[in-house]
């Protein structure tokens, strides 16, 4: 009876021990659970973070360029305004003559 006793001591001393073992266990879970979480919301906040530096330094270059090439136009524009004027001064007097010429010709 005595072994049979000591038996039994020894399976609840070690159902209690691995109970409390399995407790530990379901607690560091629960937290690595928690951990993940907060550690996914950090990643989340750094990713967000780095993708606006991103946006904002592809946006500024992108502003750069438009703005150059606004400046470009506006030049290119201009430089050709200037020609057409010059060519309007240079030919003004022969295109009149050449329609009213061209008007004349047309009522004899």
């Amino acid at each position: 009876m005595f072994l049979l006793d000591n038996l039994i001591r020894s399976v609840v001393e070690l159902d209690k021990l691995k109970r409390l073992e399995l407790k530990k266990l379901e607690d560091e879970k629960a937290k690595l659970g928690s951990f993940i979480r907060e550690e996914r919301k950090t990643i989340e906040k750094e990713y967000k973070e780095e993708a606006k530096k991103i946006y904002s330094e592809r946006k500024n270059e992108t502003d750069k360029i438009i703005e150059e090439a606004q400046i470009k136009a506006k030049a290119d524009y201009e430089n050709r305004l200037k020609d057409l004027e010059q060519s309007y001064k240079e030919n003004k007097q022969k295109w009149v003559d050449d329609l009213y010429s061209y008007c004349i010709g047309l009522k004899e």
